[in-house]
């Protein structure tokens, strides 16, 4: 079987404005993105809606998540909800959200994952796999775990944490369907440049595959 196209999520830092967040979105989303988290603890939910329609306009809607704030996610039609620890269960956000949109959970165990998947999320966000800026401190949890969760789980699996275009190959080959970037991305010089690496890397991983 032909492995799937590999995903790359990017998720905003909660430290730019609308403006440089549009900016780093479109360049990104033309450079190989598949999915754009808006994660913005600081803001209310009027500002995340406000958000999610502002990207929907350099954007298509269906490639939009809001972390979190499942009333902006089903209010805004968007991909879905991207679910924290203290967020909402996935079977509670499915009561929120409309028909067709989808739920994804953070975890940050085999456990975790299991309990996620059982309570109906579309897909899991794993991580840190490896050293990051924004985890200082804490040590990575590494690929094996993540080889395990994503063998025993029946949905799809996406690798955070670190992850450059240089190591991506590393979290795809641990049987993830994907890869999630903020810095990477968000703070480079050049989004497009930098998804654009990203995207060529996940690509020529999946060609090796073949």
């Amino acid at each position: 079987m032909e492995p799937r196209h590999p995903e790359l999520h990017v998720i905003t830092s909660g430290r730019q404005s609308l403006d440089e967040v549009l900016r780093v979105a479109e360049a990104a989303f033309l450079s190989g993105m598949d999915c754009l988290h808006i994660r913005e603890k600081q803001r209310t939910a009027r500002e995340c809606m406000e958000w999610v329609e502002a990207l929907a306009r350099v954007m298509p809607r269906e490639r939009i998540l809001v972390n979190d704030r499942v009333d902006v996610a089903a209010a805004a039609g968007c991909r879905g909800a991207h679910l924290a620890y203290h967020s909402l269960t996935p079977t509670e956000a499915r009561r929120v959200l409309k028909p067709g949109q989808r739920i994804g959970r953070s975890v940050h165990s085999l456990d975790e994952a299991r309990q996620a998947a059982a309570e109906g999320a579309d897909y899991l966000l794993y991580g840190h796999v490896f050293p990051s800026t924004s985890k200082p401190g804490l040590a990575p949890r590494g690929t094996d775990e993540l080889r395990e969760i994503a063998a025993q789980v029946r949905i799809p699996v996406i690798g955070i944490g670190g992850v450059t275009p240089e190591n991506a190959g590393q979290v795809l080959a641990a049987g993830c369907a994907g890869v999630a970037v903020l810095s990477g991305i968000t703070a480079a010089s050049d989004p497009a440049a930098a998804a654009r690496a990203y995207r060529e890397a996940l690509d020529r991983w999946k060609e090796s595959q073949v």
